[in-house]
């Protein structure tokens, strides 16, 4: 499996403290079955600015080499919506925005109660740019688990949309569960991700593969898990889930 969404490099936000929980949360998501991460530490929000792509680049480097490449971890970072997400895209790699693998998609998250009216325009922008944003665990967002249209939207507008492995298990609440399942019966699911931070909010992949199996089939799936992960660290088109699948 690849997990798009790991909160991994120490020291950087509220993900481990420091080497030996980095390398331990790592390991923890190899023996999951995971064999790629993406890290995605939070940028420019609260005071977690980590402005810096080549000093990220950096604990990356290191963090790999610790590893032994297993699992192999690949660059990336999670922006919370504001005002500038364009101006900031357009700055490219020099900027601060670090897209999945330096590929065109970039993880966005919105606040808990908050989808500003501003993110549609938005995302059209980005669109012309080339950046697809990958919409970070819309079903724990309070706006789009009431309003599954607004996500709608978003992905009518190129958006896709990344669902948390805990959610799929219940570990967020029902809202956030029951949000998840809609959402898939409205084919708003691309891409399945653990938002894993440390062992005491571990990855839990395996398990949340193995209810969408069940509840969806194993075309779902290899489709959430292996298939629309690696074409976004390939910078391809996703292959599997354009459109809303049969569901029984």
């Amino acid at each position: 499996m690849i997990d798009l969404h790991v909160h991994c490099l120490p020291g950087i936000d509220d993900g481990p403290p420091g080497w030996d929980e980095a390398v331990a949360l790592c390991r923890a998501a190899a023996a999951d079955g995971v064999e790629t991460i993406v890290a995605t530490p939070h940028v420019l929000r609260d005071d977690w600015i980590s402005d810096d792509p080549l000093a990220r680049d950096a604990l990356i480097l290191r963090l790999n080499t610790l590893l032994g490449g297993t699992p192999a971890v690949l660059p990336g970072c999670e922006f919370r919506f504001a005002a500038d997400i364009v101006e900031l895209a357009e700055k490219g790699a020099g900027g601060p925005l670090t897209t999945l693998n330096r590929s065109r998609y970039l993880l966005v998250e919105f606040e808990l109660g908050l989808v500003p009216a501003s993110a549609g325009p938005a995302f059209h922008e980005l669109a012309v740019l080339n950046i697809v944003p990958v919409v970070a665990h819309p079903e724990r967002n309070l706006v789009f688990a009431r309003d599954p249209e607004r996500l709608e939207s978003l992905v009518s507008r190129g958006a896709v949309a990344q669902v948390t492995a805990g959610s799929l298990l219940g570990e967020f609440g029902s809202l956030a569960q029951a949000s998840a399942e809609e959402f898939f019966k409205r084919g708003l699911v691309h891409v399945v991700a653990s938002d894993a931070h440390s062992l005491e909010r571990p990855p839990r992949m395996a398990a949340a593969r193995e209810r969408v199996r069940k509840a969806w089939g194993a075309e779902a799936a290899a489709g959430l898990f292996e298939e629309n992960p690696r074409a976004i660290i390939r910078n391809e088109p996703l292959p599997w889930g354009l459109e809303a699948p049969a569901v029984a």
